[in-house]
């Protein structure tokens, strides 16, 4: 006797729900009711949206894996976006606007050092949870933080740890910085420039260029008088690719680079001239420690995009991961619940097992990777780890260094 109708069904179900274990769930497990919001400030135009735009797609990746799992103490979380345009006024507003209206939970979203402390401003004043995911600059976490908690290390480290990198590479050796004058690049050098000289390593030459700036031939040239054995190359956004070129233009090497962060955008504008160059990261694909969630981050992004994620988009994917957890540890949405839940949390981020937990003044323990460049090619790039180092965050004194 052939199957009644109705097991014809429930044996569908049953076989379409053995297929896609650990994806879609059964309708009764969807996620339900008013949405647990993110406000997601980010530079989706202006200077920084180099940055901004990427950061917010990964989010997007995590906020579907999220729902898809049955979301948040059995609702949807929503990443709510406002773009701030590279624009500290337009970021104040937008979370005036995400708080007031909205009504989100926390605000997150900047990647701009400069974008994110005016969030901060008004998320202290406000009460609001502030969860930053990219943004470097110390004082986002300064002695008496309340409501902010900053997942990248500090730019001030990351300077420390470029430092203690050419200690092990050139011990003795010199050091030339050419940088772009954004809060992010000040706190970097204000930190080289502390270490360099604890670990006897000189600063020979220290070129700024005002924000907007578009062109350094002329300074490349003058740099290049200087010999420096290492070149620290920060410039803002897109001009961090022109500055490289023309620096490889005027005779540098490329192993004499060090750039302290390396987006996919940024090494494929490198190039394949700069195969052998070392930047700084926090995550990239050619990693070793890379988990399930990890390598589905990258598929799913480089799917999506068209190109690998690195560093600024596992922090924006792992951030909406973390504020799930926050979630989950307070019970609630209670503004207040959640912001001791991150306070006490004590957790591995979500693609990487690396350790999450944040001090009094909501500052994350340290750590930092070089990579080295092996092959660029249109649309990839292969690197090889070169150094790890892992610090406490007052190891300098990040919050006199970057007041």
């Amino acid at each position: 006797m052939p199957p009644s109708p109705r097991a014809r069904r429930a044996l569908a179900l049953a076989l379409a729900l053995a297929v896609v274990a650990g994806g879609v769930l059964p309708a009764a497990a969807q996620p339900r009711g008013e949405p647990v919001k993110i406000g997601w400030i980010s530079e989706l135009s202006g200077t920084w949206a180099f940055f901004g735009a990427t950061c917010f797609d990964a989010a997007k990746i995590a906020e579907e894996e999220i729902n898809a799992r049955g979301g948040v103490l059995g609702r949807p979380i929503a990443v709510l976006p406002q773009d701030n345009r590279t624009d500290p006024a337009q970021a104040v507003a937008a979370a005036r606007v995400l708080d007031s209206q909205d009504k989100v939970l926390t605000l997150s979203g900047p990647t701009s050092s400069d974008t994110a402390l005016a969030v901060y401003g008004y998320a202290e004043q406000n009460k609001v949870p502030f969860v930053v995911p990219v943004a470097a600059f110390p004082r986002l976490t300064r002695p008496g933080t309340q409501w902010t908690f900053r997942v990248e290390p500090d730019a001030v480290g990351w300077g420390y740890a470029i430092v203690k990198f050419v200690e092990k590479q050139k011990p003795g050796g010199t050091l030339g910085l050419i940088y772009s004058d954004y809060a992010l690049q000040r706190a970097i050098t204000a930190g080289i420039k502390h270490q360099a000289e604890r670990s006897k390593i000189q600063v020979v030459s220290d070129i700024v260029f005002p924000q907007g700036a578009t062109d350094a031939t002329v300074q490349a040239a003058q740099l290049k008088t200087r010999n420096p054995d290492y070149v620290v190359v920060i410039g803002g956004g897109a001009f961090d690719v022109t500055i490289t070129n023309q620096l490889l233009d005027v005779g540098f090497r490329p192993a004499q680079f060090i750039h302290p962060f390396g987006t996919v955008k940024q090494i494929l504008g490198w190039g394949a001239r700069s195969v052998g160059s070392y930047y700084g990261t926090f995550f990239d694909h050619s990693l070793a420690n890379l988990n399930d969630y990890a390598r589905g981050l990258i598929e799913k992004f480089k799917a999506r995009k068209g190109y690998i994620p690195a560093y600024i988009e596992n922090f924006c994917y792992s951030t909406v991961y973390l504020i799930k957890e926050a979630v989950e540890k307070a019970g609630s949405t209670d503004r207040t619940k959640f912001r001791d839940a991150l306070r006490a949390i004590d957790t591995k981020e979500i693609t990487t097992g690396i350790p999450i937990v944040f001090d009094k003044n909501g500052a994350r323990k340290e750590y930092m990777y070089f990579m080295q460049i092996q092959e660029v090619g249109k649309d990839t790039y292969r690197s090889r780890e070169a150094f790890y180092i892992e610090w406490d965050p007052e190891v300098i004194p990040v919050y006199q260094l970057a007041p």
